[in-house]
């Protein structure tokens, strides 16, 4: 009887899977066979090769890292003011204290500093240590030509260290040197192993001014046998001073035979920044620990071959069907919504792979859903009434933005902005629809009221620092700011343009909103406020007039950042006049405190309260009465208003407006969880 698997369509998923993992398995095993019957010897020399070059690169790449960390740190000392002034000065009093300072400060075994001759002036670890010239060191004249240097050098004709020098620059030229030094040790071969892949030993020798090679440092125990492989160790050629840092092919392989064991050395020298070795790091792999495995695993390799083989054939048909299965509904669904129909009843699910597939096919499939809902609202509208409004607006608009920064359109702003309309005015200034003639891309401008500016000589700091925080925010149901500039004593801000009535402008002329369509635009708000408050930013002005809706239904914040020109950490500006929207702030910003991400959040409540019902949920003829009604009113709930709205709605949008930040959600992820979980 044949295999259900073996059934299928030779094309189908299963087959393939089945096949290329038969492939995989039975060229394995038989390379494998081969290799351990005829080729051991060439497999166990290329595993030891793979194991020494990956140690060698790691370890090169080990030491360069301690050379960056210690200029690094280096670079950071000779920035201090004060440093650099004894230096220039040739405060020679303090010159010590200021070397054994930064032998502390980088973790170095000792650091010294020249003058702009490069005349000693001090060594850490020498109090006593001549004044001598050191401009004879090519690290040394590297530094005092501008250029930071480092590279390896001799400590006392017995060990390596790994030095850096760089310039201390005074006014307009170099005052001196800093040069700090940190050892070669057994730690440090002892880290190189430790990171090394598979059974590799590290060794270190130094040459001594004799020409012989020593061993200093080494991971091995029975070092006698390494000490004579090291003493015999070719000398390494010279090279130019601008390669000396570049590494080196192993001047060496050899297999030596070291406490009765056969191991194979490769050899790399370590040069100095003149480009000539004072010697080298060797890495050594035991053969004898690489044929042990081979040996172990000669007897079975076979026969677990051969069952590897039969279970890969049994699982690959096994796991393509649980494949096929779900990806059959997903190819069926993405044509039905290719057509238009997001329909379709995505039931798979798992925390594999295909199950967070089709988790997020479901999501999508009810964003598209949302955006339709919301697109298929926008479209029933009556436009005309709509323009109708918007000019109004415009024509008054225009008349205080000429009065406010002399912008009209039809002229070009700033040199680089060709102003093309009036979008509106606000509390704080105008908004112009221009183009951008440098990068040709159609942008908003917001000119900013001088008296925001002018009225508080730190305002304008604090809002330079809000919009750096606001600039970093990027997300699609966030309007993008730009920059922030001035011209001819007019500061403005520009912004991502959007073609698309506000949520005012929408809720004004069409009435509340389907409760469908206010749940899309409250979790849409709710993704703009997360990705803010994770910045650090708090929007402050949170209200239908600034969210902004595309044509395609997707949701735009806008004004991040602008809210703080004229506050301090609190909701007032410091002669206590507010600043915001009173009918949509939060109870303890009319109040003046210290703000965080909920007062966003009750703003967000009275959004989709005034969606759900058409208007506020608190309304007066003052902002002294509608501040007083806040505090001493419960707003109806919006079921009063509506009867079609879902308890768990009703119940959430009453919670937003508690006017005890506590019982408020603790943050827009957890606002946006609960109103998924109402539709």
């Amino acid at each position: 009887m044949i295999p259900p698997f073996l059934a299928l369509p030779r094309g189908s998923l299963t087959w393939r899977i089945f096949l290329s993992t038969a492939a995989v398995v039975t060229m394995v095993l038989a390379a494998t066979l081969a290799l351990t019957a005829v080729e051991a010897n060439r497999t166990a020399d290329a595993a030891v090769d793979r194991a020494l070059k990956a140690t060698r690169e790691q370890a090169l790449q080990l030491l360069r890292s301690r050379v960056s960390t210690l200029q690094g740190g280096a670079e950071v000392f000779v920035q201090n003011p004060n440093f650099r002034s004894l230096v220039q000065k040739r405060d020679l009093s303090s010159m010590l204290d200021q070397s054994q300072e930064a032998a502390a400060q980088l973790g170095a075994t000792w650091a010294q500093i020249t003058d702009a001759a490069g005349v000693r002036l001090a060594k850490s670890d020498d109090p006593g240590a001549p004044a001598d010239t050191l401009a004879g060191s090519v690290l040394i004249q590297s530094a005092l030509q501008g250029e930071p240097a480092s590279g390896f050098i001799v400590m006392g004709d017995s060990a390596l260290a790994q030095a850096v020098t760089v310039p201390i620059r005074g006014a307009g030229a170099i005052a001196g040197v800093l040069m700090a030094v940190t050892p070669i040790d057994h730690d440090v071969a002892g880290l190189i192993r430790r990171g090394a892949q598979g059974d590799v030993d590290i060794a270190f020798y130094v040459q001594q001014e004799s020409g012989e090679n020593r061993l200093f440092a080494s991971t091995l125990q029975d070092t006698q046998d390494l000490a004579a492989l090291i003493r015999g160790l070719p000398e390494a050629p010279d090279v130019p001073a601008a390669d000396s840092a570049a590494p080196a092919k192993g001047v060496m392989r050899t297999n030596p035979m070291i406490g009765g064991e056969h191991y194979v050395a490769v050899a790399e020298p370590l040069r100095a920044a003149s480009g000539a070795a004072y010697g080298g790091l060797v890495l050594l792999r035991s053969r004898d620990v690489e044929f042990a495995a081979f040996n172990r695993l000669r007897g079975t390799i076979l026969f677990g071959g051969l069952l590897g083989l039969l279970l890969a054939a049994v699982a690959a048909a096994a796991i393509a069907r649980q494949i096929t299965r779900p990806i059959g509904a997903l190819v069926d669904a993405t044509r039905r919504a290719a057509d238009g129909d997001y329909g379709a009843d995505i039931t798979g699910s798992g925390a594999d792979e295909v199950g967070r597939l089709a988790d997020a096919f479901r999501a999508m499939l009810h964003d598209l859903r949302e955006k339709q809902a919301m697109v298929e609202f926008l479209s029933g509208g009556t436009p005309s009434d709509a323009m109708t409004v918007q000019l109004a607006q415009m024509r008054s608009s225009m008349q205080v933005a000429v009065r406010d920064g002399g912008i009209t359109p039809g002229t070009r702003f700033a040199d680089r902005y060709d102003v093309k309309e009036v979008l509106g005015f606000g509390g704080m200034g105008s908004v112009f629809k221009a183009v951008d003639v440098e990068l040709g891309e159609v942008i908003a401008i917001k000119t900013l009221r001088s008296d925001f500016v002018s009225s508080d000589p730190s305002a304008l700091e604090r809002f330079k620092s809000e919009i750096r925080l606001a600039r970093r925010i990027s997300h699609r149901n966030v309007v993008r700011t730009h920059d922030l500039g001035e011209h001819s004593g007019v500061y403005y801000i520009t912004m991502e343009f959007v073609e698309g009535p506000s949520l005012k402008q929408i809720i004004r002329d069409r009435g509340r909103l389907p409760v469908a369509v206010t749940l899309t635009v409250g979790k849409q708000l709710c993704r703009a406020l997360e990705v803010a408050h994770d910045q650090g930013v708090i929007h402050r002005d949170i209200k239908p007039a600034n969210i902004a809706v595309e044509g395609d239904g997707v949701l735009k914040v806008m004004d991040f950042g602008i809210a703080r020109l004229a506050t301090g950490q609190s909701g007032v500006t410091q002669t206590g006049m507010l600043v915001g929207t009173p009918a949509y702030m939060a109870p303890e910003q009319l109040m003046g405190r210290d703000l965080d991400a909920r007062a966003d959040l009750y703003a967000a409540g009275c959004v989709l309260y005034e969606c759900l019902t058409g208007h506020p949920p608190h309304e007066a003829e003052s902002a002294i009465t509608l501040i007083a009604k806040v505090f001493e009113e419960t707003p109806k709930r919006p079921s009063e208003w509506n009867a079609d709205i879902p308890a768990a709605l009703d119940d959430l949008v009453m919670r937003l407006l508690a006017t005890d930040p506590d019982l408020r959600p603790r943050s827009a992820i957890e606002l946006h969880d609960l109103l998924a979980a109402i539709g």
